[in-house]
């Protein structure tokens, strides 16, 4: 059995005002077994509406023939 690392990754989102949202990242094994990181926004601020989202992010393997 592997080990999980305990690796977070920074994701930034730069809205067109300048203003910049840090969003961290961690550790996901996703429902299709690919490894990578992943984060719920629950909201934040931009010119007065709120907005929510999903940044995933995933280490990219080879396909594999069935």
């Amino acid at each position: 059995m592997s080990e999980k690392k305990s690796t977070i990754v920074f994701a930034t989102i730069k809205m067109p005002d300048g203003k910049e949202h840090e969003i961290p990242l961690p550790p996901k094994t996703f429902s299709s077994g690919r490894e990578g990181f992943y984060a719920q926004i629950s909201a934040f601020v931009y010119e007065d509406e709120v907005y929510g989202g999903q940044i995933q992010v995933w280490k990219k393997t080879p396909k594999t023939e069935k």
